[in-house]
Protein backbone atom coordinates (compact mmCIF):
# COMPACT_ATOMS: atom_id res chain seq x y z
CA UNK A 1 0.00 0.00 0.00
CA UNK A 2 1.34 3.42 -0.93
CA UNK A 3 2.19 5.59 2.07
CA UNK A 4 0.24 8.87 1.96
CA UNK A 5 2.31 12.06 1.99
CA UNK A 6 2.34 14.36 5.01
CA UNK A 7 -0.68 16.57 5.37
CA UNK A 8 -0.85 20.31 5.96
CA UNK A 9 2.52 21.42 4.59
CA UNK A 10 2.48 25.00 5.94
CA UNK A 11 1.56 26.69 2.65
CA UNK A 12 2.20 30.37 2.03
CA UNK A 13 -0.73 32.66 2.64
CA UNK A 14 -0.93 34.01 -0.92
CA UNK A 15 0.23 31.14 -3.15
CA UNK A 16 1.12 31.05 -6.84
CA UNK A 17 -2.33 32.04 -8.07
CA UNK A 18 -3.35 34.77 -5.65
CA UNK A 19 -4.93 36.92 -8.36
CA UNK A 20 -7.28 34.10 -9.43
CA UNK A 21 -9.05 33.80 -6.11
CA UNK A 22 -7.79 36.31 -3.51
CA UNK A 23 -10.62 35.55 -1.09
CA UNK A 24 -12.97 32.71 -0.29
CA UNK A 25 -16.42 32.82 -1.95
CA UNK A 26 -19.46 31.98 0.21
CA UNK A 27 -19.70 28.55 -1.44
CA UNK A 28 -18.30 26.46 -4.28
CA UNK A 29 -19.12 28.27 -7.50
CA UNK A 30 -18.98 27.64 -11.25
CA UNK A 31 -18.10 30.52 -13.54
CA UNK A 32 -18.06 30.22 -17.32
CA UNK A 33 -15.40 32.53 -18.77
CA UNK A 34 -15.77 34.10 -22.22
CA UNK A 35 -12.55 32.44 -23.38
CA UNK A 36 -13.58 28.98 -22.15
CA UNK A 37 -12.96 26.32 -24.80
CA UNK A 38 -15.97 25.04 -26.70
CA UNK A 39 -15.89 21.72 -28.55
CA UNK A 40 -18.28 20.69 -31.35
CA UNK A 41 -18.43 17.14 -30.02
CA UNK A 42 -17.75 15.29 -26.78
CA UNK A 43 -14.06 14.45 -26.34
CA UNK A 44 -13.40 10.71 -26.11
CA UNK A 45 -10.47 8.52 -25.13
CA UNK A 46 -8.16 8.20 -28.13
CA UNK A 47 -4.92 6.33 -28.63
CA UNK A 48 -1.85 8.56 -29.01
CA UNK A 49 -1.16 9.55 -32.60
CA UNK A 50 2.23 9.25 -34.30
CA UNK A 51 3.41 12.57 -35.70
CA UNK A 52 4.98 12.47 -39.16
CA UNK A 53 8.67 13.31 -39.63
CA UNK A 54 9.55 12.33 -36.05
CA UNK A 55 11.26 9.17 -34.82
CA UNK A 56 9.01 6.97 -32.71
CA UNK A 57 10.23 6.41 -29.14
CA UNK A 58 9.45 3.07 -27.49
CA UNK A 59 7.09 3.75 -24.62
CA UNK A 60 7.16 2.30 -21.11
CA UNK A 61 4.40 0.20 -19.58
CA UNK A 62 3.68 1.42 -16.03
CA UNK A 63 1.13 -1.27 -15.22
CA UNK A 64 2.10 -2.83 -11.85
CA UNK A 65 5.20 -0.60 -11.79
CA UNK A 66 4.33 1.48 -8.73
CA UNK A 67 7.90 2.31 -7.73
CA UNK A 68 8.92 3.26 -11.26
CA UNK A 69 5.86 5.47 -11.61
CA UNK A 70 6.44 7.10 -8.22
CA UNK A 71 10.01 7.97 -9.15
CA UNK A 72 8.98 9.24 -12.57
CA UNK A 73 6.26 11.44 -11.08
CA UNK A 74 8.80 13.13 -8.81
CA UNK A 75 10.58 14.77 -11.71
CA UNK A 76 9.42 18.26 -12.64
CA UNK A 77 8.84 17.73 -16.33
CA UNK A 78 7.37 21.21 -16.66
CA UNK A 79 10.77 22.85 -16.31
CA UNK A 80 11.32 21.65 -19.88
CA UNK A 81 9.51 22.77 -23.01
CA UNK A 82 6.81 20.54 -24.43
CA UNK A 83 8.17 17.64 -26.49
CA UNK A 84 7.71 18.40 -30.19
CA UNK A 85 7.55 14.74 -31.20
CA UNK A 86 4.34 14.18 -29.22
CA UNK A 87 0.82 15.20 -30.10
CA UNK A 88 -0.78 18.21 -28.45
CA UNK A 89 -2.28 16.31 -25.51
CA UNK A 90 1.03 15.16 -24.02
CA UNK A 91 3.76 17.36 -22.57
CA UNK A 92 6.37 14.59 -22.33
CA UNK A 93 6.89 10.87 -22.91
CA UNK A 94 5.89 10.03 -19.32
CA UNK A 95 2.43 11.49 -19.85
CA UNK A 96 1.91 9.57 -23.08
CA UNK A 97 3.19 6.33 -21.54
CA UNK A 98 0.89 6.68 -18.53
CA UNK A 99 -2.07 7.40 -20.79
CA UNK A 100 -1.30 4.42 -23.03
CA UNK A 101 -0.47 1.83 -20.36
CA UNK A 102 -2.79 2.88 -17.53
CA UNK A 103 -5.69 4.90 -18.90
CA UNK A 104 -6.31 2.75 -21.97
CA UNK A 105 -5.37 -0.59 -20.40
CA UNK A 106 -8.98 -1.69 -19.86
CA UNK A 107 -10.54 0.48 -22.51
CA UNK A 108 -11.73 3.01 -19.95
CA UNK A 109 -10.05 5.65 -17.83
CA UNK A 110 -9.13 4.77 -14.21
CA UNK A 111 -11.74 7.17 -12.88
CA UNK A 112 -14.32 6.49 -10.18
CA UNK A 113 -17.60 8.30 -10.93
CA UNK A 114 -18.51 10.52 -8.01
CA UNK A 115 -22.09 11.61 -7.41
CA UNK A 116 -23.86 14.52 -5.83
CA UNK A 117 -26.24 13.99 -2.93
CA UNK A 118 -29.83 14.95 -3.73
CA UNK A 119 -30.49 16.63 -0.39
CA UNK A 120 -34.03 17.67 -1.36
CA UNK A 121 -34.94 13.99 -1.79
CA UNK A 122 -33.64 12.99 1.65
CA UNK A 123 -35.12 16.03 3.37
CA UNK A 124 -38.52 15.28 1.86
CA UNK A 125 -38.43 11.78 3.41
CA UNK A 126 -38.29 13.39 6.88
CA UNK A 127 -36.76 10.24 8.33
CA UNK A 128 -35.11 10.75 11.76
CA UNK A 129 -31.98 8.83 10.73
CA UNK A 130 -31.63 10.79 7.49
CA UNK A 131 -32.30 14.02 9.37
CA UNK A 132 -29.50 13.16 11.80
CA UNK A 133 -27.08 12.53 8.93
CA UNK A 134 -28.13 15.75 7.17
CA UNK A 135 -27.64 17.75 10.38
CA UNK A 136 -24.16 16.26 10.81
CA UNK A 137 -23.20 17.16 7.24
CA UNK A 138 -24.34 20.73 7.82
CA UNK A 139 -22.44 20.90 11.12
CA UNK A 140 -19.23 19.70 9.45
CA UNK A 141 -19.58 21.96 6.39
CA UNK A 142 -20.14 19.00 4.06
CA UNK A 143 -23.64 19.90 2.92
CA UNK A 144 -22.77 22.21 0.00
CA UNK A 145 -19.85 20.25 -1.42
CA UNK A 146 -21.70 16.92 -1.21
CA UNK A 147 -24.62 18.49 -3.06
CA UNK A 148 -22.39 20.10 -5.68
CA UNK A 149 -23.35 19.14 -9.23
CA UNK A 150 -21.23 19.60 -12.35
CA UNK A 151 -20.70 17.47 -15.45
CA UNK A 152 -17.27 16.11 -16.35
CA UNK A 153 -15.52 14.58 -19.35
CA UNK A 154 -13.59 11.30 -19.18
CA UNK A 155 -10.94 12.29 -21.72
CA UNK A 156 -10.19 15.61 -19.99
CA UNK A 157 -9.84 13.83 -16.64
CA UNK A 158 -7.62 11.20 -18.26
CA UNK A 159 -5.31 13.94 -19.53
CA UNK A 160 -5.36 15.54 -16.08
CA UNK A 161 -4.51 12.24 -14.37
CA UNK A 162 -1.73 11.45 -16.85
CA UNK A 163 -0.03 14.84 -16.52
CA UNK A 164 -0.48 15.58 -12.81
CA UNK A 165 2.65 16.75 -10.99
CA UNK A 166 2.97 17.84 -7.36
CA UNK A 167 5.55 20.51 -6.54
CA UNK A 168 6.43 20.10 -2.86
CA UNK A 169 8.34 23.39 -2.78
CA UNK A 170 5.47 25.48 -4.13
CA UNK A 171 2.85 23.22 -2.51
CA UNK A 172 0.99 23.14 -5.79
CA UNK A 173 -0.36 20.83 -8.48
CA UNK A 174 0.46 21.29 -12.16
CA UNK A 175 -1.15 19.51 -15.09
CA UNK A 176 -2.08 19.93 -18.75
CA UNK A 177 -5.22 19.50 -20.78
CA UNK A 178 -5.12 19.89 -24.57
CA UNK A 179 -1.47 20.90 -24.27
CA UNK A 180 -2.13 23.90 -22.01
CA UNK A 181 -0.36 23.95 -18.63
CA UNK A 182 -2.35 24.79 -15.51
CA UNK A 183 -1.49 25.04 -11.83
CA UNK A 184 -3.20 25.49 -8.49
CA UNK A 185 -1.60 25.95 -5.08
CA UNK A 186 -2.90 24.86 -1.69
CA UNK A 187 -4.36 28.19 -0.63
CA UNK A 188 -6.03 28.94 -3.98
CA UNK A 189 -7.50 25.43 -4.04
CA UNK A 190 -8.78 26.03 -0.52
CA UNK A 191 -10.45 29.29 -1.53
CA UNK A 192 -11.98 27.89 -4.71
CA UNK A 193 -13.84 25.24 -2.71
CA UNK A 194 -15.55 28.03 -0.76
CA UNK A 195 -15.31 26.24 2.58
CA UNK A 196 -14.39 29.29 4.64
CA UNK A 197 -11.57 30.04 7.07
CA UNK A 198 -12.99 27.71 9.72
CA UNK A 199 -12.25 24.68 7.55
CA UNK A 200 -8.59 25.68 7.30
CA UNK A 201 -8.28 25.61 11.10
CA UNK A 202 -9.77 22.13 11.46
CA UNK A 203 -7.84 18.90 11.95
CA UNK A 204 -6.31 17.18 8.91
CA UNK A 205 -7.24 13.51 8.51
CA UNK A 206 -4.11 12.35 6.67
CA UNK A 207 -1.76 12.89 9.61
CA UNK A 208 -3.65 10.18 11.51
CA UNK A 209 -3.00 6.45 11.44
CA UNK A 210 -5.55 4.62 9.34
CA UNK A 211 -8.12 3.15 11.71
CA UNK A 212 -9.44 -0.39 11.34
CA UNK A 213 -13.11 -1.37 11.70
CA UNK A 214 -12.40 -3.47 14.82
CA UNK A 215 -11.15 -0.29 16.52
CA UNK A 216 -14.61 1.23 16.12
CA UNK A 217 -16.84 -1.61 17.28
CA UNK A 218 -19.46 0.81 18.66
CA UNK A 219 -20.28 1.87 15.10
CA UNK A 220 -21.48 -1.64 14.23
CA UNK A 221 -24.47 -3.58 15.48
CA UNK A 222 -22.09 -5.81 17.46
CA UNK A 223 -18.35 -6.32 17.94
CA UNK A 224 -18.31 -9.55 15.93
CA UNK A 225 -19.52 -7.69 12.87
CA UNK A 226 -16.82 -5.07 13.47
CA UNK A 227 -14.15 -7.75 13.06
CA UNK A 228 -15.45 -8.49 9.56
CA UNK A 229 -15.49 -4.77 8.81
CA UNK A 230 -18.32 -4.83 6.28
CA UNK A 231 -19.88 -1.41 5.77
CA UNK A 232 -23.33 -2.94 5.29
CA UNK A 233 -23.34 -3.96 8.99
CA UNK A 234 -22.79 -0.43 10.30
CA UNK A 235 -25.51 1.13 12.41
CA UNK A 236 -27.86 3.04 10.14
CA UNK A 237 -26.56 6.56 10.84
CA UNK A 238 -22.94 5.53 10.20
CA UNK A 239 -24.02 3.45 7.21
CA UNK A 240 -25.62 6.54 5.66
CA UNK A 241 -22.63 8.75 6.46
CA UNK A 242 -20.33 6.19 4.83
CA UNK A 243 -22.61 6.15 1.78
CA UNK A 244 -22.46 9.93 1.57
CA UNK A 245 -18.67 9.90 1.86
CA UNK A 246 -18.26 7.13 -0.73
CA UNK A 247 -20.52 8.92 -3.19
CA UNK A 248 -18.68 12.23 -2.96
CA UNK A 249 -15.35 13.16 -1.32
CA UNK A 250 -14.08 9.62 -0.66
CA UNK A 251 -15.08 7.72 -3.79
CA UNK A 252 -13.10 4.51 -4.45
CA UNK A 253 -13.01 1.73 -6.98
CA UNK A 254 -13.71 -1.88 -6.01
CA UNK A 255 -15.80 -3.40 -3.21
CA UNK A 256 -18.31 -0.80 -2.06
CA UNK A 257 -18.74 -2.53 1.32
CA UNK A 258 -15.03 -2.45 2.22
CA UNK A 259 -13.90 0.20 4.71
CA UNK A 260 -10.51 1.07 3.22
CA UNK A 261 -7.90 3.79 3.53
CA UNK A 262 -9.28 6.60 5.73
CA UNK A 263 -12.94 5.50 5.65
CA UNK A 264 -12.93 4.56 9.34
CA UNK A 265 -11.20 7.82 10.27
CA UNK A 266 -14.00 9.74 8.60
CA UNK A 267 -16.64 7.71 10.45
CA UNK A 268 -14.83 8.22 13.74
CA UNK A 269 -15.07 11.96 13.19
CA UNK A 270 -18.87 11.93 12.98
CA UNK A 271 -19.23 10.14 16.31
CA UNK A 272 -20.82 12.25 19.09
CA UNK A 273 -18.52 14.90 20.52
CA UNK A 274 -15.80 14.56 17.85
CA UNK A 275 -14.29 17.60 16.15
CA UNK A 276 -14.90 18.34 12.45
CA UNK A 277 -12.06 17.63 10.01
CA UNK A 278 -10.66 19.85 7.26
CA UNK A 279 -12.57 18.91 4.12
CA UNK A 280 -10.25 20.75 1.76
CA UNK A 281 -7.11 19.19 3.26
CA UNK A 282 -8.70 15.74 2.92
CA UNK A 283 -9.49 16.30 -0.77
CA UNK A 284 -6.04 17.78 -1.46
CA UNK A 285 -4.21 14.83 0.07
CA UNK A 286 -6.46 12.23 -1.54
CA UNK A 287 -5.57 13.81 -4.85
CA UNK A 288 -1.87 13.53 -4.01
CA UNK A 289 -2.31 9.89 -3.12
CA UNK A 290 -4.03 8.95 -6.38
CA UNK A 291 -0.97 10.05 -8.34
CA UNK A 292 1.15 7.03 -7.42
CA UNK A 293 -1.22 4.45 -5.95
CA UNK A 294 -2.12 2.35 -8.97
CA UNK A 295 -4.71 0.44 -6.94
CA UNK A 296 -6.68 3.63 -6.29
CA UNK A 297 -8.51 5.13 -9.25
CA UNK A 298 -8.86 8.89 -9.54
CA UNK A 299 -12.20 10.04 -8.08
CA UNK A 300 -13.81 12.27 -10.68
CA UNK A 301 -14.88 14.74 -8.00
CA UNK A 302 -11.37 15.29 -6.64
CA UNK A 303 -9.55 16.62 -9.65
CA UNK A 304 -8.17 20.13 -9.36
CA UNK A 305 -10.68 21.42 -11.90
CA UNK A 306 -13.26 21.11 -9.13
CA UNK A 307 -15.88 19.19 -11.12
CA UNK A 308 -18.11 16.27 -10.30
CA UNK A 309 -20.54 14.26 -12.40
CA UNK A 310 -24.22 14.92 -12.79
CA UNK A 311 -25.66 11.67 -11.45
CA UNK A 312 -27.43 11.90 -8.12
CA UNK A 313 -27.10 9.75 -5.01
CA UNK A 314 -30.40 8.73 -3.43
Amino acid sequence: MAVPPPSRANPTRNGIAWEICPCTPPRLQIEFQEDQSQYPRCLKLTRPQILPRFAVEIGRNYFKQTMALTNARKEDVYKYEKAENLERRFWCQLHQDFYSSMVLRKGKAPIVPCKYVDWAYFEKLNNPFFNQAIAKCKEFGLYDIMGFRYDWNEEILAQFHSSLYYDARKIAFFWTTKGVKYGVDYMTFFRLLGLGSEDEKRDPIHVEHQLKPNQLSSLFYNSILAEAGNASTLQFFYYMMNQFFCATIDAKDGDATALRYFACNLLARVMPGRRPFSIMDFIWNELRRTMNDLQKFLPSGLQACGTSPSSSFR
